[in-house]
């Protein structure tokens, strides 16, 4: 137990204790005035008998309750069943023995207020109901019958009871369901219901002891949401909620003690195996980490049923006692190096992803420079289009200036112009060098790198005008280009712009397939596809411009 949780508990003992003595106290002040025993040295035998036989009785319920075993939270109420069973009956026959006697029955009271602290709101009613029939049963087997006069008071006294059990008890019931909160609150993660990162540090170490002394080993398993801040964007934060909430509750199925499931991180979790050895460990890593993937795929689907456009995927670090540690703190380390490993050993597609999620709040500006080592990823993958983005920017500026465009316009197709062909990342660099005809299933791939593109800088704030040049920058004004069919105005106008320049560069540029055209070779083309693939009135401004540009070069 910790601290606070002691200092409260002790506190809480404190008063229920206070409050059962000076319950006891008055039942002998109303022994004492019923025999109207004097006050001073001139005590009689019989009272100085029933006075010490008391305070004998209140030594000992005290020195049981102060004993440190003792705790108000995990206590089987031995001691209070035990005084229940004496005071009680003790209460009943003292009021049938002082018959007439009204003061006597404040004597209700005393059993009721300790059944109502020890037990709760319900058998402290159910007490002050049971002693609230006897009260009035003894008055009629006292009277013979019930008069008016005692017939009210029973009923006073009774509400009375009945009142101060449902109040008492029910604050006590209150605290008792308070401290369970706490304790939750203390040890649980609030979005997913496991276990929080600081009761798997504070826990994680007594496993390794009781594996130690049970000769057994002890895995950790480290699960890591990939990109999550990606899924954060994309959807939204409340859906990236509803993730983890989801992944939470499927850990809870299949994680059973004495193995636990902890929210580690903010995208991360962390699984402790007593008796499992590296092997088993791994299995179950892996048979985790599918169905986690699985809930994942459904929850981001969610009721429209389609599957995320970037798949997701989970990183995992395995460490085991006693090989990979011989404590908590080492053990944590092994699998946190474990699962790096394990994300950053991946192909580059991890990396060009990971680089994206970090600058998802940067403006273009601060976000540029990083973007432009992806287009040199890209030209390193494909030698052919080596200088490719560039020529593309700066043949769609040379247009931008024959052409109203404004200042932000401009900024925004400097920007798409050079990005356009960041999709080409998740294109395999065979496909982007064959020198042969590309098969249909590689001609969809090399397509999709539109979608692909605008798609990884989705998740970037002030990129959501570049991202519609990197989507639709391969639609054909007639509506026969991809991804999405678009024809004529439909097509956005700086998409167009960018499309007769990616067009013209790759004409006057080697490829495996064929020679550089000319400039009026490649010009001849634009004017044959005028109105076909590309936008008739961009066309004359557009030869214009690069006319210049190769006049300067």
């Amino acid at each position: 137990m910790r601290k606070w949780e002691e200092k409260r508990a002790e506190e809480i003992s404190e008063y229920i204790l206070v409050t059962h003595i000076v319950s006891l106290l008055l039942v002998l002040m109303i022994i004492f005035s019923f025999y109207n025993l004097p006050l001073g040295l001139h005590f009689s035998v019989y009272a100085v008998a029933v006075f010490s036989a008391s305070v004998i009785g209140i030594i000992v319920y005290v020195s049981r309750k102060l004993l440190p075993r003792v705790s108000f939270l995990g206590h089987p109420h031995r001691d209070e069943i035990l005084l229940l069973t004496i005071i009680f009956p003790v209460t009943f026959a003292f009021l049938w023995y002082s018959r007439n006697f009204f003061g006597a029955k404040v004597l209700v009271l005393v059993p009721i207020v300790i059944t109502a602290t020890s037990f709760g709101k319900v058998a402290g009613t159910a007490a002050a109901a049971v002693a609230s029939a006897l009260l009035f049963f003894l008055d009629y087997r006292v009277y013979g019958s019930l008069p008016a006069a005692v017939f009210q008071a029973d009923s006073i006294l009774t509400g009375v009871v009945v009142l101060l059990a449902w109040l008492v008890g029910g604050l006590m019931e209150v605290e008792r369901q308070t401290q369970q909160e706490l304790l939750r609150l203390a040890d649980y993660d609030q979005l997913t219901g496991l276990y929080n990162h600081r009761y798997l540090q504070e826990n994680l170490g007594g496993k390794i002891r009781e594996a130690a002394s049970s000769n057994l080993p002890l895995s950790l398993i480290l699960l890591d949401i990939d990109q999550f801040k990606y899924f954060n964007t994309v959807y939204g934060y409340p859906k990236g909620d509803q993730l983890l909430a989801a992944l939470g509750r499927l850990l809870q199925e299949e994680v059973k003690e004495p193995s636990c499931a902890a929210r580690y991180g903010s995208d991360e979790f962390a699984l402790v195996l007593p008796g499992r050895g590296k092997g088993q460990a791994a299995e179950t890593a892996c048979r985790l980490k599918v169905r986690l993937m699985e809930e994942a795929t459904r929850t981001l689907a969610g009721g429209e049923g389609k599957p995320p456009f970037k798949p997701f995927t989970l990183s995992v670090g395995l460490a085991t006692y006693p090989a990979d540690g011989n404590d908590a703190l080492s053990l944590i380390r092994a699998a946190e190096n474990d699962l790096f490993r394990a994300k950053y050993s991946r192909d580059k597609n991890y990396l060009y992803h990971s680089i994206i999620s970090e600058i998802s709040a940067m403006k273009v500006k601060e976000a540029f420079p990083t973007l432009q080592v992806l287009v040199a990823l890209i030209n390193i993958k494909d030698r052919y289009t080596f200088g490719h983005s560039e020529r593309v920017m700066s043949y769609a500026l040379a247009v931008a200036e024959k052409l109203p465009l404004s200042g932000e316009e401009k900024e925004t197709l400097r920007y798409g112009a050079y990005l356009h062909d960041l999709g080409k990342i998740e294109v395999d660099s065979a496909i982007l060098t064959k020198k042969g005809p590309l098969s249909p299933e590689e001609r969809e791939a090399m397509q999709n790198h539109t979608v692909w593109g605008a798609e990884m800088v989705k998740p970037l704030v002030f990129f959501q005008e570049i991202s519609q040049i990197l989507r639709f920058h391969h639609e054909n004004y007639d509506g026969s280009g991809y991804p999405d069919g678009l024809r004529g105005e439909e097509i956005p106008l700086l998409a167009r712009i960018v499309r007769l320049a990616d067009s013209f560069d790759a004409m006057t540029t080697d490829r495996p397939y064929r020679q550089a055209l000319s400039l009026e070779e490649a010009s001849r083309e634009l004017l044959r596809h005028s109105g076909t693939y590309y936008d008739p009135a961009l066309i004359p401004p557009f030869l214009e411009a690069v006319k210049e540009v190769y006049g300067e070069g």
